[in-house]
C-alpha cells in the first residue's frame, strides 16, 4: 500500500463500528463510497430501487475485503409512502444511526409526474431527502455525536428558484430542474444545520459536492449536452467517493457544520444557499409538498 493510500485509510480508521445509510448505494458514487466505508469497518445499509441491482451490490460489498458489512433496502425514492416505510424500516433495524448520507439522484430530460403529483427530478433528488432525514431525524440525535450529509453537484450555484413554479409545470428543462434539486438540497441542508445548532445537538448537517463524475447518471446517451462535454472533466466515483467518506467519518470535520466540503476540504458555500429566506421558504414550501404541516 503507497502512502497515499495509507493516509487514505487512517483518515477513515473512526469508521469502524459505524452505522451508516447511504441512498442511491448501488452504483455510482454511492456504491464506492459504501465500499470503501466497509472496508474499514463501518456496517453500511445500501438503499436502491431496484431489488436484483441492490441484491448483487450486496453480495459484492460482503464478498469485499473489510471488515463490516453490507446490507441492502429497497425503496422508490420517488414515492413519500415509500420514503416514509424506509425511514421506518431503518428505524425498527438500527439500534443507532451515526450517519445518513442523502446520495440518490436522477435527471430527466421530460416532465414526468409522480405517484404524490410532484415533478420526478425535485422528488427524489430533493423531497425524498428532505422527508427521509426529517423523519430520522430522533434516530440521529439518539446516536449523537452524528453526521447528515447531502451529496450535490457541480451546477448548485447556477440554480434558481421559481418560487411560483418548484415543480416547473410552465417551463421544464432537464439541466434547470436537476441543478434546482441540487441546489433545494444544499440550502435545507444548511438550514437544518442551522437549526440542529440552535438546539444544541450534536448532529451536525454539510453539504458534500465531488464536482463532476462520471456515472451512469452523466454519461447516459440522453442526458444534456452540457454533461456531454463535460465527460473529459469527470472524475472517476472511486475519487468522489473517497471525498464522501472522508466526509462521513473523518475526525477533521467532527466539528463541522453548515459548511459546504468539496475535495476533501471545507470550502465557501454558495451565497445563495446560505440565504436564510430562501431556506424558510423552501422549508415551508416542502412541508407543503409533502405533507408535513407545521414545519
Amino acid at each position: 500500500m503507497n502512502d497515499h493510500a495509507q493516509e487514505a485509510r487512517t483518515r477513515l480508521a473512526s469508521a469502524r463500528g459505524k452505522k451508516i445509510l447511504i441512498t442511491g448505494g448501488t452504483s455510482g458514487v454511492g456504491l464506492e463510497t459504501a465500499r470503501q466505508l466497509i472496508a474499514v469497518g463501518a456496517d453500511v445499509t445500501v438503499v436502491g430501487s431496484g431489488a436484483s441491482k441492490g441484491e448483487a451490490a450486496e453480495r459484492s460489498l460482503n464478498e469485499a475485503a473489510g471488515t463490516g458489512r453490507a446490507k441492502f433496502v429497497a425503496a422508490d425514492l420517488s414515492s413519500l409512502a415509500a420514503v416514509r416505510r424506509l425511514a421506518t424500516t431503518i428505524s425498527e433495524r438500527l439500534d443507532r444511526l451515526d450517519v445518513l448520507i442523502n446520495n440518490a439522484g436522477i435527471i430527466s430530460t421530460k416532465r414526468v409526474e409522480t405517484v404524490d403529483g410532484n415533478e420526478l427530478t425535485f422528488a427524489v433528488n430533493y423531497l425524498a431527502p428532505f422527508v427521509l432525514t426529517n423523519e430520522l431525524l430522533p434516530l440521529l440525535k439518539r446516536s449523537e455525536p452524528a453526521r447528515i450529509l447531502a451529496v450535490t453537484a457541480a451546477l448548485e450555484p447556477f440554480a434558481r428558484f421559481p418560487w411560483d413554479d418548484l415543480q416547473r409545470a410552465r417551463h421544464y428543462g432537464g439541466l434547470r430542474a436537476y441543478a434546482q434539486s441540487k441546489r433545494a438540497l444544499a440550502t435545507y441542508t444548511i438550514e437544518l444545520a442551522r437549526r440542529l445548532r440552535a438546539e444544541g445537538s450534536a448532529v451536525t448537517a454539510n453539504v458534500v459536492d465531488p464536482f463532476l463524475v462520471r456515472t451512469a447518471l452523466t454519461s447516459a446517451h440522453d442526458v444534456p449536452l452540457l454533461f456531454k462535454l463535460a465527460r473529459p472533466l469527470m472524475i472517476q466515483p472511486q475519487t468522489a467517493a473517497h471525498w464522501v467518506a472522508g466526509a462521513a467519518v473523518d475526525d477533521r470535520f467532527a466539528a463541522t457544520s453548515g459548511r459546504h466540503i468539496m475535495f476533501g476540504r471545507r470550502a465557501p458555500s454558495p451565497p445563495a444557499s446560505r440565504s436564510r429566506r430562501a431556506a424558510s421558504r423552501l422549508w415551508k414550501a416542502s412541508a407543503a409538498a409533502t405533507g408535513r404541516a407545521g414545519e
